[in-house]
């Protein structure tokens, strides 16, 4: 009896010395695409450098594919979220951002980067700070970019898309909730049809749409190119990811948990940086071998055509962007 009323004793204060361990927070990390790919790998290692950092005070739960969010459910939730202890963090696309930002449409303009470089140009320098200024006002905290890619196109058909207006006419296309991408796509010859990232897979089998445009992870993971005949090399513009929290659940966290949450965005972003890398080259190169689409390099001249074609986009955007802003990235890009 005496060692039955110790072991009930002991339970108890077991569980209450656990407790002390408990998060003090806890950050819920919804994204919409699947956990191998850069943005997902991401942040799996971000929620486990933020716990090992805090000390357990912190925990960052990871809900990838859409499981928790859509990217729009999770800036509305973010918004009307009070919560001084739980937390929502996403990385949505850019181009969800248009309806807090006219600035961050800038990322949208057909062949702003050369490259992957040029990007880390942009956001790494001051420049970032005006692009996504405001966000706060909207009850949104910026706090990185995390790269997927430069986007290709593909479509469904007889021939690969190379030749502007002629390969796009009579074509639909899917894009994401971007004024400036469906603007780029009718100057393109075709025609534009916003549809969430979910039902895009779909879509192109049902025909649908014909085509769609996307980093070389997310055309792979979600399985596009085996409902896809030809992707073009296009690079045509950038897609990345900007990495925002709830603004009231941020500003009151102690500044040492701040401290710690920073750093580890700070080296998942670095690890984000390396995986997008890898994945362009590797998930292009199993779509090649699949075989389902015939990946269709372009030439610098065929790229040349499409950057005429889609100059107009920078005119219509200029005034809404802020001409001068955009002035500034031009020189700091060096063009």
């Amino acid at each position: 009896m005496k060692s039955l009323f110790r072991a009930l004793l002991i339970v108890p204060l077991a569980l209450a010395g656990m407790q002390v361990y408990a998060a003090d927070y806890t950050i819920k990390f919804s994204h919409v695409v699947a956990a191998q790919t850069p943005k997902g790998k991401a942040a799996e290692l971000f929620a486990k450098l933020v716990e090992e950092r805090t000390n357990g005070r912190v925990k960052v739960e990871v809900f990838p594919n859409s499981q928790l969010y859509n990217d729009n459910k999770v800036l509305e939730a973010m918004r009307l979220s009070d919560s001084k202890t739980t937390g929502l963090m996403a990385a949505p696309s850019l181009s969800k951002f248009v309806k807090f930002s006219k600035t961050l449409q800038t990322f949208d303009l057909p062949y702003l980067f050369k490259d992957i470089n040029d990007v880390h140009k942009l956001v790494d320098s001051p420049l970032m700070d005006r692009l996504s200024s405001g966000l706060d006002k909207k009850g949104l905290r910026a706090l990185t970019v995390w790269d997927n890619g430069m986007k290709v196109f593909s479509i469904n058909g007889d021939k690969p898309l190379r030749n502007v207006p002629a390969d796009f006419k009579g074509k639909k296309f899917r894009i994401q909730s971007s004024k400036i991408a469906a603007s780029m796509i009718e100057h393109l010859g075709g025609t534009p049809q916003k549809l969430p990232f979910k039902e895009v897979y779909t879509a192109l089998g049902q025909g649908v749409v014909d085509g769609q445009e996307n980093a070389w992870s997310n055309v792979y993971s979600k399985k596009f190119h085996e409902v896809q005949s030809f992707v073009s090399v296009s690079n045509h513009s950038y897609l990345g990811y900007l990495v925002v929290v709830s603004d009231e659940f941020w500003k009151n966290l102690p500044a040492d948990i701040r401290t710690a949450v920073s750093s580890s965005l700070k080296d998942a972003t670095a690890a984000n940086r390396k995986y997008a890398a890898e994945a362009d080259k590797a998930d292009r190169k199993k779509i090649a071998a699949d075989k389902y689409a015939k990946v269709v390099d372009m030439t610098d001249a065929e790229r040349d055509v499409w950057r005429k074609a889609t100059a107009p986009v920078w005119t219509e955007f200029r005034d809404e962007i802020g001409g001068e802003l955009i002035d500034d990235v031009n020189k700091l890009l060096g063009r």
